[in-house]
Order: C-alpha cells, then sequence, then structure tokens
C-alpha cells in the first residue's frame, strides 16, 4: 500500500468515526432549545409568547433517560414548560417567585410508566411553595392529596428526592448561605447547589391505591 492508499483510508477511518459520533448525537432526540421555543410559543399563544424571552434547559438526567420529556427555564419569567414530540404544558407558576426548583420522574398513578412531581414557588408578596405532579400521558396536572388537614402554607423553597418508592420533600434553610441559594433557584439547582444547601425534611409523597398522597414528617 502506497502513502496515497494509506492517506485514504486513514482519511475514510476519521470520517466514518465523526460520522458515528454525528449519529449518536441526533440518535439522543432531544430537541434543541429553539425547536423547544417554538412548540412553547405555539403553546402559549401570540399574546403571551412575548413573555418567553429567553429558555434554558433544566432536564434532570434521570428525567431525560426515563420519560424521554425535555424541561425549559424562561430566564425572565421563570416560568416551567415540559416538551416532548411537538406538545409542551406548563409546570407550575413562576410568577413573583422561583418557578420549578426540584423536579423528579415517578410513577403517580401506577400505571407502569413514569410522570413528572415537581416542586415550584411562586407569589409576590406572599412565596408560597407547593408541590404538584403532571401525568404524562396526557400532559395534564394531576391533585396530590394531603393525610392530614393544611393548616396553612409553605414559605421555604423545596428539594425532592426519590428513595425507593416514596419522595422526600425537603425545606431549603438559607440563613446561611441566602445569595448562593437564591441565585441557584433562579436557574435551577444542580447536585452541587443542593450538596451545599442545608435541608430540613419536610414530608413524604407515596403511593396508595393508586393515588400520589403527601404526608407532613410532625404527622402522627
Amino acid at each position: 500500500m502506497n502513502s496515497k492508499q494509506q492517506f485514504t483510508g486513514i482519511s475514510v477511518c476519521l470520517l466514518s468515526v465523526g460520522l458515528l459520533f454525528t449519529a449518536c448525537d441526533s440518535k439522543s432526540g432531544k430537541l434543541s432549545v429553539k425547536e423547544a421555543e417554538t412548540i412553547v410559543q405555539e403553546l402559549l399563544g401570540p399574546q403571551e409568547a412575548s413573555l418567553v424571552s429567553e429558555l434554558n434547559e433544566i432536564t434532570p438526567p434521570e428525567v431525560w433517560s426515563e420519560t424521554k420529556h425535555q424541561i425549559f427555564k424562561d430566564s425572565s419569567s421563570l416560568e416551567t414548560f415540559v416538551v416532548a414530540e411537538g406538545k409542551a404544558a406548563v409546570l407550575g407558576n413562576g410568577f413573583g417567585a422561583y418557578g420549578v426548583t426540584s423536579v423528579v420522574p415517578y410513577d403517580i398513578n401506577n400505571d407502569g410508566t413514569m410522570d413528572l412531581v415537581y416542586a415550584y414557588s411562586f407569589g409576590s408578596g406572599i412565596h408560597r411553595s407547593l408541590v404538584s405532579c403532571m401525568d404524562l400521558s396526557t400532559m395534564s396536572e394531576r391533585g396530590i392529596r394531603s393525610k392530614a388537614e393544611h393548616t396553612g402554607f409553605r414559605t421555604e423553597d423545596l428539594i425532592l428526592k426519590r428513595e425507593g418508592d416514596k419522595i422526600i420533600t425537603y425545606q431549603i434553610d438559607n440563613k446561611a448561605n441566602k445569595e448562593d441559594v437564591h441565585e441557584a433557584l433562579l436557574k435551577y439547582p444542580s447536585k452541587k447547589d443542593i450538596q451545599s444547601m442545608k435541608l430540613n425534611q419536610d414530608g413524604v409523597l407515596f403511593l396508595e391505591n393508586n393515588q400520589l398522597f403527601y404526608e407532613a414528617v410532625d404527622a402522627e
């Protein structure tokens, strides 16, 4: 084999490797931010689409691997959207607070497919945090029932952690590093951000008779 043939062989090999990596990227099936923006704008309609200024993808790895849905948060309004297969839905409410602060995949109705459970905060003047869930088969929000009557609402933001067949909810104690927590919640907390936070257990979410329930840690 002469040098020209060797060079051609190497070039073909490198091209094949390049095409392989390109194919791997395309096989991921993920939407680009621009593609997601188009879908979200169609969801919102012409009057509200202007409220979305810059979407950033915040999809946790386990959400993508277990649901094949992507999550995007707007840097201005802090509204959060779940997007897949040309459809989008709003997660929670971001007005006046941080919007979605934590999201985990979970089968909320015991039908064998993963959905989403998420925590979010909202409220201009009265800051409040809630936990909700979405059935991804219909892209619709589902209610979470409480084992005890509520006496008020949370003012602390929340982090969710899936542990076995339950989801543990934690309140963020931001007294020590208030500014760092604020910056993390504006974007979406990374694992490193969460590791640096002081978390106090708030309650537990669990399935009972195909219904998702919440129980506070101090409930009897």
